[in-house]
């Protein structure tokens, strides 16, 4: 065996001089020990301090190929990193947003596992999918534990429409279905990266493609259809059909770093409005001609994928970028509230206009509201999200705000709970007098009209 069958090709020194070291695989990482083979054997090895911690050198992970000093029978010294084909990093959750953390490297395939049943994740997957794109290798979307759902295809297609140009494949490892799918990808010499959460299967998926048991397994809990958490470290393996795989332990917290390509990749349908705005610093917001807003209302693009994209790219800025931003929030918020100032002070004097609603078209007036201040539509109930607290007009999203609840205030009133279109926030708005009397019921009997529980256990005395 050597260092050729893991994967290894003349062609990665890119310029080295051979006789500077001997080319290796890191093939595990142990904090500062890394386990690596090469043509000599296999061992543990150590980073030459000269060459990494005057910050020269990429530190480097599993997968890497580098240049050793091989010392027989003790522990080796690793010269340099070279050149990663390709690479896989997320934000290391450690840094407070500040660096990122390496996963794996130099491998031509990305199995993408998720469990169907209660553990698939759209947004987990759409973060998966972002960062394996990223990485500039072959992202495979891989559903494992076919076998314990009764439909796969609801979550097969739903992981198709957020996979656009990558394979999705339902799986079961314990029955071999599916598996016959993923032989395609399964070429010796070639390196593939298992990424997942926690008991998903990822370890009774490299067993099964292995046809041997290379990787020790959990039990599944019955409760919530999980196995136990089994990888502990990531670690490359060369199976007896030649093909070279990383295993890597769940990951409970997966933060983005530098991801610009893998989002143009991954939201490929939400980018293509990108750029079509009336105006070109358009915040897609609540400025007039804004194409995301018109795709959201044709129905051409959802509003969760939509703010899945705008949650990732925020991620994806560099902490002293969203630093800025915030900054800068803060100075349009600050100007907006000194335009205002010779505005009356509705935190403290009453609202008297009138406005037409957004919504309906209605035109709103201040006579019939039976209190000093009118904030919303009595036709269709909506509002407008102008406020942070109550009357400061301090909020510089507006938002149309869809009532979608009423509550009872201690002194009997009601009050209604209106939720922004934009950006989700909530608010709280005593109701009118001249409030649109059935539609404030209809709110209210929503509730009852779609219980948790089936309404013959009310018979019973009990609702499960």
């Amino acid at each position: 065996m050597n260092i050729e069958s893991y994967g290894f090709n003349p062609t990665f020194l890119n310029g080295n001089d051979p006789a500077a070291g001997i080319p290796g695989r890191v093939t595990a990482v142990y904090q500062d020990r890394f386990e690596i083979f090469c043509d000599a054997g296999s061992g543990l090895a150590r980073l030459k301090t000269g060459a990494y911690y005057d910050g020269r050198g990429e530190t480097p992970t599993v997968g890497d190929f580098v240049l050793l000093n091989w010392q027989a029978g003790g522990e080796s010294r690793i010269l340099k990193t070279l050149p990663r084909r390709t690479y896989f990093a997320r934000l290391d959750p450690s840094s407070s947003g500040h660096g990122e953390q390496a996963v794996a490297a130099n491998f031509d395939y990305v199995f993408l596992v998720q469990a169907l049943g209660h553990d698939f994740n759209p947004r987990r997957l759409e973060r998966y999918l972002t960062l394996a794109w990223q990485s500039g290798a072959v992202p495979v979307v891989v559903l494992t534990k076919a076998d314990t759902v009764e439909d796969c295809a609801p979550q097969l297609r739903s992981a198709e429409l957020l996979a656009r140009g990558a394979g999705v494949f339902a799986v079961s490892a314990l029955t071999g279905y599916g598996l016959e799918s993923l032989m395609d990808y399964l070429v010796p010499g070639k390196t593939i990266v298992f990424l997942g959460s926690s008991g998903v299967g990822k370890s009774s998926l490299v067993n099964a493609l292995a046809e041997e048991e290379v990787m020790s397994t959990g039990h599944i809990r019955e409760k919530d259809g999980r196995g136990r958490h089994t990888t502990t470290h990531r670690q490359l393996m060369l199976l007896k059909n030649g093909v070279l795989v990383i295993d890597t332990p769940g990951m409970r917290e997966l933060g983005m770093w530098d991801v610009s390509e893998g989002l143009g990749q991954s939201f490929a349908d939400v980018e293509e409005h990108l750029g079509r705005c009336k105006f070109s610093d358009c915040r897609h917001q609540s400025e007039p001609g804004c194409a995301i807003k018109e795709a959201i209302r044709r129905g051409e693009l959802s509003l969760e994928r939509w703010e899945s994209y705008r949650k990732l790219q925020e991620e994806a800025q560099p902490a002293g970028n969203r630093a800025r931003r915030k900054q800068q929030r803060q100075k349009e918020i600050a100007k907006a509230q000194r335009q205002q100032s010779s505005a009356p002070d509705y935190r403290q004097e009453p609202c008297r206009e009138s406005f037409t609603c957004k919504v309906c078209g209605s035109l709103v007036t201040p006579e019939d509201a039976g209190s000093q201040h009118r904030n919303h539509c009595n036709c269709c109930l909506s509002s407008v999200h102008v406020d942070h607290l109550p009357g400061d007009r301090a909020s510089l999203c507006g938002g149309v705000m869809d009532a979608i609840g009423v509550w009872v205030r201690k002194n009997g009133e009601w009050a209604i709970i209106h939720r922004c279109r934009d950006c989700g926030a909530f608010s709280s708005n005593r109701i009118a007098a001249d409030d649109n009397p059935a539609l404030l019921m209809s709110i209210a009997m929503k509730p009852l009209a779609s219980p948790p529980f089936p309404l013959w256990q009310l018979s019973s005395g009990k609702a499960e």
